[in-house]
């Protein structure tokens, strides 16, 4: 293809945001780096334009600002909050979203401050709205040069930013972006066992508001029951010192109803809707996720102006439990699934709709309906393909490695629950969303921590259970304190973390039974009435071990375990869910990146986009390679024996 020609066309048809002065052919780019330049290209393109995930705003211009953005890195030494636009130079270009620390595995990214620039466009005299859909770790935003928001809470959670009024239309964006563990400017990022990536990761948004007195902020949807269809609703309106407004309700493709006026609740500024029933609404499950629309409209007092609207699409379902086991729209279910985090070798934590397609497939074909969202907030497109394809989710808060002492302190106590908020706003109306939580392997056996438990767990039963409907998500953590734990009052569902065979009596499979039930025996002893999930268990192998001896990190042994796992969780009718470590390879933390290196590749392609394969790798480190080897697909998604086994089990058990 004539890519030069192509490429002229999208320079002509581009908005201001997407550069006219890309040098790829000065660059000596093949065909491989022509066809993603122009995949980016399209991205900041008029072409796509539209919402990238659920809600819609269709009372609002949004403009997608995807694309190729101004970039600097100022390194380790910049202070990121006290530098200004003025300090920061950005003389390269990088793409949006996107990491900007991805390397190899087994090599350590850069740690500190970059700088991002682009221009939005904003109707002169009126106000807008940025959504960041994520911004790792710190982040602080500027519109023109003026300071808006310092987000602090954690790198994989959406937040909003109010962008006053101008005169000018052209305005100029500027993003501070610092992802270096500090427990001031990221107090969430406590550390983990992976690679927290930095950078502008997941997608901007520019919302144009057709009022600046009055809008919509977020619709929220509660089912009450899904067999008669109905369902309650919060809307949330920025409508100042109005005690109420007029709405109109659209369900699905049916026009809008009637017009009418709605209290508003001037505590939170909410109007409550009782009682809707879904005009032939169907009940979301497994095996039928069915979906539907709801059309909040904002209209003036004369209804003949629309204000603002915001479209939702949600699912008729209730989650519960019926003598100790998890139940869905009444009838217990098996939870069968994989945890999964977010990351690629060449996009790391800024995956595109591509790879998460990819990884839909993937965990369909291993038989999955359940997933856990290891160990942050997920990506809005992720969720809306799991609410598509019947998939359950367990979505968390950003946790691993919490200490006593995080709990103990305000400051941090006050970004955990600023970001347990944050995540239940963007995935509230998310059917797929079933369980949620917080402190992954957190200090649940010592008594100081509960308090600090209780205050996440609090927050979000006062989202999720509302004017009297069904509670629409359940409150756990994967603890691996297990026994030991004193906070599993405060807890809907205990989730264990173990590695029978692995980590404790490695190589004895005949353990792995005895010691999931004697689990399961305490857990029902303790706790009759609350559901048992394996929230983590499994083994390590790596790609190229193929070994017929199958000894530690060898497929087979791998396989070996996770079958033993999977056939009797699915068999166990105490059991209510597994979720499998894991889905796929990952990139390991900065201890083990530096600690462990690289393994020894074959020749390969200078792309991460392609597999890298190991001639040699030493198993000597924990995290061989760099990489935590647990996946049942390696981190370029080649399948590992174990695709032959444990799905196997879990499809047979539907």
């Amino acid at each position: 293809p004539d890519y030069a020609k192509i490429l002229s066309v999208f320079r002509r048809s581009s908005p201001a945001n997407c550069p006219r002065t890309a040098t790829a052919s000065e660059a000596g780019f093949g065909d491989l780096m022509w066809r993603l330049l122009l995949v980016l290209l399209w991205s900041c393109s008029g072409l796509a334009g539209q919402q990238p995930f659920w809600p819609e705003y269709p009372g609002r211009t949004t403009t997608v600002l995807d694309g190729v953005w101004q970039f600097g890195y100022g390194g380790s030494h910049v202070d990121a909050t006290t530098v200004t636009p003025a300090d920061a130079p950005t003389p390269n270009t990088t793409v949006v979203p996107s990491a900007f620390d991805v390397q190899p595995p087994g090599i350590e990214g850069p740690r500190g401050t970059a700088f991002y620039r682009t221009l939005i466009t904003l109707q002169p005299g009126s106000p807008g709205l940025l959504y960041f859909a994520a911004c790792s770790f710190y982040c602080r935003v500027f519109v023109d040069g003026q300071p808006l928001a310092d987000h602090r809470a954690g790198g994989y959670q959406p937040f909003w930013v109010a962008v006053p009024a101008a005169a000018a239309a052209s305005r100029e964006l500027f993003v501070v972006v610092d992802n270096r563990f500090n427990a001031t400017t990221a107090p969430t990022h406590t550390g983990g066992d992976f690679y927290m990536f930095g950078g502008i990761t997941r997608h901007v948004i520019l919302h144009q508001l057709a009022s600046a007195t009055q809008n919509l902020v977020q619709v929220e949807t509660f089912t009450v029951d899904p067999a008669a269809a109905t369902l309650n609703a919060r809307v949330l309106v920025n409508a100042p010192n109005a005690s109420s407004v007029r709405l109109s309700l659209a369900w699905d493709d049916a026009p809008a109803g009637k017009p009418f006026t709605a209290a508003v609740d001037g505590s939170d500024s909410t109007v409550v809707l009782l009682g809707l029933v879904v005009p032939n609404g169907q009940p979301w499950s497994f095996e039928s996720p069915n979906l539907h629309r709801l059309t909040v409209n904002l209209l003036d007092s004369t209804d003949q102006n629309l204000l603002d609207a915001i479209q939702v699409r949600f699912g008729l379902r209730v989650v519960g439990v019926s003598g100790g086991l998890f139940t869905l729209n009444g009838q217990v279910v098996k939870l069968r699934g994989y945890n999964r985090h977010t990351m690629w070798p060449d996009t790391g934590s800024a995956v595109t709709p591509d790879q998460i397609e990819t990884d839909i497939g993937l965990l369909k074909e291993i038989g999955a309906n359940y997933v856990r969202g290891a160990h942050y907030p997920q990506d809005q497109h992720f969720l809306d393909r799991c609410d598509e394809e019947g998939i359950a989710v367990w979505e968390e808060a950003l946790g691993p490695n919490v200490q006593v002492a995080n709990l103990l302190n305000p400051y941090f106590m006050q970004y955990q629950i600023q970001a347990v908020n944050e995540m239940i706003s963007a995935s509230i109306n998310h059917p797929s969303v079933i369980f949620h939580a917080f402190n992954n392997e957190g200090p649940s056996n010592d008594p100081r921590a509960c308090p600090g438990y209780n205050a996440s767990a609090s927050a979000i039963r006062a989202r999720v259970i509302r004017d009297n409907a069904p509670q629409s998500r359940l409150v756990t953590w994967a603890s691996d304190k297990k026994e030991s734990d004193v906070c599993l009052a405060i807890a809907d569902v205990v989730s264990f973390n173990d590695y029978p065979a692995w980590y404790s009596n490695t190589g004895k499979f005949d353990t792995i039974v005895p010691t999931w039930q004697a689990h399961v025996s305490w857990a029902k002893a303790h706790y009759p009435l609350k559901p048992f999930t394996i929230s983590e268990t499994g083994g390590g192998a790596i790609f190229e071990w193929t070994n017929a001896s199958e000894p530690q990190w060898s497929q087979g042994f791998q396989t070996e375990i996770v079958s033993r796992e999977a056939k009797w969780a699915v068999s166990t009718d105490s059991v209510s869910g597994i979720t499998l470590w894991q889905f796929a390879d990952i990139k390991a933390n900065d201890d083990s990146t530096q600690q462990c290196g690289q393994c020894d590749y074959m020749p390969h392609a200078n792309n991460l986009s392609v597999p890298w394969t190991c001639a040699y790798i030493s198993v000597a480190c924990g995290r061989p390679g760099g990489e935590n080897h647990k996946g049942v697909v390696d981190f370029w998604r080649r399948k590992m024996f174990t695709v032959a086994a444990a799905p196997a089990i879990y499809t047979n058990s539907i």
